[in-house]
């Protein structure tokens, strides 16, 4: 089953035209970053388990989240003049399972961006986690009112 979350972002662009699908839909390019953690002062708004936006500045994101160095792996960081010409879409998940995110592709919808994702992970009856996904694209990208969406694929 599918499930779609809207938010509607605070950042100003034009379609990007990129592979056209039959629905009018077009392949966005995209970059994940993964060495991160959400802060603890940042919780789900009451009675939701789950928390997505832009971040359309460093400040903005800084105020989120937070590098998570791992010895002996080359990491990607975002640079200080990343957000010069991208936003990173985040989508933040609370719960007992360690979510493991994979993106299938952004698309430009006639409703905005559509983030399409997996996820695989196992749940633990003795901790709580909040994995996130951090996905980069062009600011150009983003449709002129903003709208996001992130769509888990397959379940």
């Amino acid at each position: 089953m599918n499930r779609r979350h809207f938010i509607a972002a605070a950042a100003a662009g034009f379609a990007m035209a990129a592979s056209a699908f039959a629905d009018g839909s077009a392949t966005i390019p995209f970059e994940t970053f993964k060495p991160y953690f959400v802060l603890n002062t940042i919780k789900p708004e009451k009675g939701k388990t789950s928390k997505f936006g832009v971040c359309t500045t460093m400040e903005q994101f800084e105020s989120l989240f937070h590098p998570a160095a791992v010895m002996f792996r080359k990491q990607k960081f975002v640079a200080q003049d990343y957000f010069n010409d991208h936003v990173i879409l985040y989508w933040v998940e609370w719960g007992n399972t360690p979510w493991q995110y994979t993106v299938q592709s952004v698309e430009q919808s006639d409703s905005g961006l559509v983030v399409k994702y997996t996820r695989e992970g196992e749940s633990s009856d003795t901790a709580y986690f909040a994995p996130i996904l951090l996905v980069g694209v062009k600011k150009t990208a983003l449709a002129a009112d903003g709208n996001v969406a992130f769509q888990l694929k397959g379940k």
